[in-house]
């Protein structure tokens, strides 16, 4: 595959549109709002994001798919897919996980009202949470610095004290959805925290953006949350990756 030079990337908008879900990564990418790279396939488009989430316009040719696979399994890349056959492809030549997804999409003006347990106060992830927050859904993981993320995202911290607690902020952004990343320290869980946490965001994304969120089939709690807040499902994908 050639790797498409970063001047380029505006032309590919289109294409990043007409992928039928998640599409908010691939446009965020195509819109320059954050770092990734776009490669041309002998017959697709391929968008690689920061996190590793990787999406294809078009249909892979044997070659793309062989690429695909090399990405996927020397890379880190993690395909997101509703091409049956492709996953089959791609499962048939080994060393990948397949992961049925979630995808939701919110269709409300408003965000839903929350409420904190006492003790616990919201703020803002600025220079100093952006670099301290740890775990496995964090800012840092899908934007490349905070300047980045200070000019095009969006997050929500809840504290317990000087200690975070849980948190949820904008994962991806086009000029038209957010995807909302959610997480909440294990201490911290049970409590409603990603819930208050996520309607903040939300508040902060109405109306300039849509709200868009998407998990693992097998995270209960991810989508629990989700539909708590009004969002519905929408088409499904599969994401796959080297497997462990």
């Amino acid at each position: 595959m050639k790797e498409i030079p970063t001047k380029e990337y505006r032309s590919y908008i289109a294409e990043a549109q007409s992928i039928a879900f998640c599409t908010v990564y691939p446009t965020a990418v195509a819109e320059g709002l954050q770092r990734g790279r776009i490669y041309k396939g002998g017959s697709c488009t391929v968008f690689r994001c920061r996190n590793g989430f990787t999406f294809v316009s078009g249909v892979p040719d044997s070659k793309d798919t062989a690429e695909l696979h090399r990405l996927i399994t020397n890379e880190g890349a993690k395909l997101l897919t509703d091409d049956d056959s492709l996953c089959k492809a791609l499962s048939a030549m080994g060393g990948v996980t397949l992961f049925p997804r979630y995808n939701y999409s919110f269709h409300h003006d408003k965000a839903p009202a929350a409420e904190l347990p006492d003790g616990y106060t919201l703020r803002s992830i600025d220079a100093e949470l952006f670099d301290r927050l740890t775990g496995t859904v964090v800012p840092s993981m899908f934007w490349s610095d905070c300047k980045e993320f200070s000019a095009n995202g969006k997050g929500i911290c809840v504290m317990h004290g000087t200690e975070p607690a849980s948190w949820a902020f904008t994962s991806a952004v086009s000029s038209t959805e957010a995807d909302i990343g959610i997480e909440t320290a294990e201490t911290h869980r049970h409590r409603g925290l990603a819930y208050a946490a996520a309607a903040a965001v939300m508040i902060e994304i109405l109306p300039q953006r849509n709200p868009v969120w998407g998990c693992h089939q097998s995270n209960k709690g991810s989508a629990h949350t989700a539909e708590k807040l009004g969002f519905v499902r929408a088409l499904p994908c599969t994401l796959i990756r080297k497997a462990d």
